[in-house]
């Protein structure tokens, strides 16, 4: 079946547990800067890539959706130049597996969400090489960090193997 715009991926109620205990060790942006300063970073959420920022981190790409524990609206504000596209809350869209893929072998980029972005770790980890390190926000725990390696990414392709698609007409 042939995938095309308007796609998703559907991330099941076992699924999402499964990658909610997956996290990444909690780190620091100081830890982040010194343990990986040779790997590309890569940011998910707007509490990571604003600390980011303010240490002189330079995400070479960065995923936002302009809030903050899906709630917080105006404390971010969008940037001039990002890519802007629709993502469905417990779903990955086909179309940002799509933007994923292009920008991370491009140069990186901004993505400014409508929808959710959490789960954009995913199609992050299965197009990355192996020196970057993802970045990402927990909500009241901390910001955690995932270095990209063989055996992630082959836990990720089994999870996107795992979900179901749903396919636009």
């Amino acid at each position: 079946m042939q995938l095309k715009s308007g796609s998703e991926f559907i991330i099941s109620e076992d699924l999402r547990v499964e990658i909610s205990k997956s996290n990444g060790p909690i780190c620091s942006v100081e830890s982040l800067s010194s343990e990986y300063k040779d790997c590309k970073i890569v940011s998910v959420g707007d509490v990571t890539t604003r600390n980011l920022h303010n240490a002189l981190l330079t995400p070479f790409l960065e995923v936002v959706d302009l809030k903050t524990q899906r709630g917080t609206e105006g404390v971010f504000n969008p940037v001039p130049g990002s890519y802007k596209i629709r993502n469905n809350s417990g779903t990955l869209s086909h179309d940002l597996f799509m933007l994923i893929e292009r920008l991370i072998a491009t140069g990186g980029g901004r993505i400014e969400i409508d929808g959710e972005e959490d789960l954009a770790v995913i199609p992050i980890i299965f197009y990355s090489d192996k020196n970057t390190v993802v970045a990402y926000g927990i909500p009241n725990v901390g910001m955690a960090c995932i270095r990209v390696d063989s055996e992630i990414k082959e836990h990720v392709k089994q999870l996107i193997e795992r979900m179901e698609i749903k396919c636009q007409n």
